[in-house]
């Protein structure tokens, strides 16, 4: 249907803005039948129309969609024009949505990001990511364990050390996705004119040989597949591309001649010819994503993929205009890169912002000279530079700024510690050969470590224990020896891979206006002492100008392969402009899932349509995470009141009670019995955390305040020639109490938050605490605290004071049950609490989403208010607000 006369103007007005932001758009495109495209945009070979209506959001979204559905386009946005009169002069903001995303109030350089970001999910990357893992283990399991070696050792791919032979496979995995990402390169080589080269990069000598190199489709079709791509390979790596195709080579040259080899290469290139030939993979992360699917030492490494969305959001919001404005001398590193996705997202967010990083001078200059990435995995190195050189197939380059640091030990003993080396401010990097011991002096290069505009990352954060084990015992030995080394001093050395990364990034980061962005466990928001030194080592340097923390129940993480709350961070280095400002928390609902969501999502965070909980520096420095623990913004108020500037009056746990052991523990020296095996001590435990389905153990689920034991405690037996079993157990014992804390919950089933039983126990999911020296009956107090810690106000501060680990399941490790604010009450108030208790104590509590017929802990509250003389209007709104939250309802909040 055509457009009116008027409305045209508009489409020509939008078409003319949007061509100045650097895209091909055309208005009023005719197209058969009739039809006309309001506005179509043409994304290296991807069409995306814009449908445009005067103030009518319907009906732009209808005529969006009708386009998909006729096939007139790749990708559809709707748009709403403002009622202005000259659109040729005052169009500036216009409203957009995506056809399957929410609108957006826009100016156009928003748009144009959109437009970019919608035309780069075109295709089905989860369809293409599936075929090409299915055409990689075609093409590896063509390698016997013999010729899988041979390819381990000239490219330093890890193979298991501790006896699991069911993940020997991966090793050919790994090797394949080796060459055939080198083959998914070539292909898109082949779509453009490669220039001779007059010096050959092997041997910085003038540059003899034939050119240009086989095209991939005829290196495959050839009689010899292997002897074709290697002889095309060392073509191109007379141009450079060292990153991309040398390791390859070396697989190549190492397999032994036979057809089995011919077909293994075969299937790898044509692996990359057929991802090459579909759009998905050719712009999104199709390498990153496969990748992790066939990486084994991710437990051990921490290696986890970030999401396109999160990368992009991230990004979007530590990329700043005046970044993009002085390309000339920008740096950006990521220290812990992988397979280069949060790169990527650094590249295309500076192209959207300025269109001289599209051309091909700004694209090279982009990859050779702004853009840095080291990582220990070899093959995701490779990766990397393969992402980063699709970004723009027309670009050539010879130098790119991705390598693999050396991480393990040379014939010296001395421990290299990848990235990590950077801190002492020199490190052995590789740009070509993957090293596992001895370095090949030939292949290495030093290198000092830079101040960098900007550090983006994921950093590993594998649990200390786990790290490195994917190493033989003498190499995991050696590299934290020198990790100690490296960071002796520093807060760094008590956190782990997170915690030594940020250390390290304060290093790389520019002293005087660097930007720090980084995806972190929310774990680092709360429970005790997480991160502490390191936060006082960052907080110096840097104003916490942003955290933005997922409460979408369906993805609390922004990597893929966790299951961990992730939060994104940016800081900025500590001037004058930034010192007294205050630190914005972002609480998303809707965690996007597409790139171009998560562009949208990052324009409403910087306009401040999404708004955020701003937070005072002193606040910060105090550690008051408040706002990362409740999506609430009346939660995060209140509970804030409450606790952290203590307006109910409250006192940590820890200062009334001795809180211990931990579960932990308890396992350690005891092992569960029957309900009804004591052993000749006669000691019972608390083991099971649980509140829903059938009784464990003979217990039923806790759904009272008053609980009973549900095993035996059994002493394990001591250790010959270690430690006496017996001693610990007697040790722990001793700790029993009546009054039982869980070591974590789950908000969207749990009943109880402390229980109270007749004799003492000790728990394996449950904490005593034992009152101190007190003026009161002990058991009366016990009764009074439990009452309180059902309450919606203690709720509520066992929430506050826990690890956000999980926001699904609270953590709750000894620091932060320590800190659990509670009132110090008095004789009088400690008797009418208990005494409430024990009138309450044996009739079930219901979910915290059912607070409507929860009429415990209703009575829980008023008696509580009542006797303190607190608000009951403002706990009863308290106790409402928590029903709503997504952690308690499983579901994502609605606005």
């Amino acid at each position: 249907m055509a457009a009116s006369g008027y409305e045209q103007k508009f489409n020509i007005a939008l078409a003319r803005l949007l061509r100045e932001q650097g895209l091909q758009a055309e208005a009023e495109v005719k197209q058969p039948g009739g039809r006309r495209l309001d506005v179509l945009v043409d994304v290296d070979g991807s069409r995306v129309v814009l449908e445009g209506e005067i103030g009518n959001r319907r009906g732009a979204l209808q005529d969006a969609e009708a386009r998909l559905e006729q096939r007139l386009a790749d990708a559809a946005i709707a748009v709403c024009y403002p009622e202005i009169q000259e659109p040729e002069r005052d169009l500036r903001e216009v409203e957009a949505a995506p056809v399957d995303g929410g609108w957006r109030r826009t100016d156009m350089a928003m748009l144009a990001s959109l437009v970019r970001a919608v035309a780069g999910e075109v295709g089905d990357i989860g369809e293409t990511a599936h075929k090409f893992r299915a055409d990689l283990e075609a093409a590896a399991y063509r390698l016997t364990d013999e010729m899988t070696a041979d390819a381990v050792r000239v490219s330093n791919i890890p193979i298991p050390t501790k006896g699991d032979r069911k993940s020997y496979g991966h090793p050919r995995l790994r090797v394949a996705l080796l060459v055939a990402s080198a083959a998914l390169f070539h292909a898109n080589l082949d779509r453009i004119q490669l220039r001779r080269p007059e010096t050959d990069a092997r041997s910085e000598e003038p540059y003899k040989g034939e050119w240009p190199p086989a095209r991939l489709q005829d290196c495959v079709k050839g009689d010899n597949c292997v002897t074709a791509l290697i002889a095309a390979w060392d073509t191109v790596l007379a141009l450079d591309y060292k990153p991309v195709f040398k390791s390859a080579v070396d697989v190549l040259n190492a397999l032994p001649p036979g057809p089995e080899t011919h077909r293994f290469a075969r299937g790898c290139a044509n692996a990359g010819l057929r991802a090459a030939g579909s759009l998905a993979g050719r712009r999104h992360d199709l390498l990153g994503r496969v990748f992790h699917w066939v990486l084994d030492t991710a437990a051990n490494t921490g290696a986890f993929y970030t999401s396109d969305a999160a990368a992009t959001l991230l990004a979007g919001l530590a990329v700043r205009q005046s970044d993009a404005d002085r390309l000339d001398d920008l740096t950006v590193v990521d220290p812990a890169c992988g397979t280069g996705t949060l790169l990527m997202a650094v590249a295309k967010r500076l192209g959207h912002l300025n269109p001289d990083a599209r051309g091909e001078v700004g694209g090279r200059h982009l990859i050779e000279k702004v853009l840095r990435g080291y990582d220990i995995e070899a093959a995701a190195v490779q990766m990397a530079a393969v992402a980063l050189g699709l970004l723009n197939p027309k670009v050539t380059f010879e130098h790119m700024g991705i390598h693999q640091p050396l991480y393990g030990t040379d014939d010296l003993g001395t421990g290299i510690a990848g990235s990590l080396e950077f801190y002492g401010e020199r490190a052995a990097v590789s740009l070509y050969t993957p090293v596992s011991k001895q370095v090949d002096t030939g292949r290495e290069e030093v290198r000092e470590a830079v101040r960098h505009d900007l550090v983006i990352m994921n950093p590993p954060y594998a649990r200390d224990q786990l790290r490195h084990g994917h190493f033989s015992p003498a190499q995991k030995k050696a590299v934290k020896e020198r990790e100690a080394e490296l960071f002796k001093g520093t807060p760094a050395a008590r956190e782990g891979g997170s915690g030594m990364f940020l250390i390290l990034a304060d290093r790389l980061c520019d002293r005087e206006k660097g930007t720090l962005a980084s995806v972190l466990p929310t774990s680092w928001f709360g429970g005790g002492n997480a991160g502490e030194g390191v936060w006082s080592r960052l907080l110096d340097g840097f104003h916490l100008e942003l955290v933005v923390t997922s409460h979408d129940p369906r993805r609390i993480y922004f990597s893929e392969n966790t299951s961990i709350s992730e939060s994104l961070i940016v800081l900025r280095r500590l001037n004058e402009d930034n010192r007294n400002q205050p630190t914005v928390f972002v609480n998303l609902p809707d965690n996007p899932d597409k790139a171009s969501d998560a562009v949208a999502v990052a324009d409403a965070i910087r306009s401040d349509d999404i708004k955020g909980v701003l937070w005072g520096r002193g606040k910060v420095e105090r550690r008051d995470w408040t706002p990362v623990k409740f999506l609430s913004p009346y939660l995060i108020q209140t509970t804030a009141g409450w606790f952290a500037e203590g307006l109910l009056g409250c006192v940590a746990l820890g200062d009334l009670a001795e809180v211990g052991p931990a579960g932990r523990r308890t396992q350690d020296a005891y092992q569960r019995g029957e309900i009804a095996e004591a052993d000749e001590y006669g000691r019972w435990g608390l083991w099971f955390n649980n509140q829903e389905g059938p009784a464990l153990n003979g217990a039923p689920p806790k759904h009272t305040m008053r609980a009973r034991p549900d095993c035996s405690l059994l002493r394990k037996p001591n250790i010959p020639n270690g430690r006496k079993i017996g001693d610990l157990a007697d040790k722990y014992w001793g700790q029993a109490g009546r009054l039982l804390l869980p070591t974590r919950f789950r908000p969207s089933v749990a009943r109880t938050f402390a229980v109270h039983l007749e004799e003492k126990v000790i728990g394996a999911e449950w904490v005593p605490a034992c009152p101190r020296n007190r003026t009161v009956n002990t058991i009366t107090w016990e009764r009074a605290v439990s009452s309180y810690l059902n309450s919606t106000t203690g709720i509520l501060a066992q929430i506050w004071a826990s690890s956000p680990k999980v926001f699904g399941r609270p953590a709750m490790p000894l620091a932060g049950m320590r800190s659990i604010p509670v009132p110090d009450f008095d004789e009088g108030q400690v008797a009418a609490l208990a005494d409430h208790f024990q009138r309450v104590a044996d009739r079930p509590l219901m979910r915290l989403r059912d607070q409507e017929s929860d009429l415990v802990r209703a009575s829980l509250d008023e008696t509580l208010c009542a006797t303190l003389g607190w608000d009951l209007e403002e706990v009863a709104k308290a106790r409402f607000a928590l029903a709503a939250e997504p952690s308690v309802t499983g579901r994502p909040a609605r606005n």
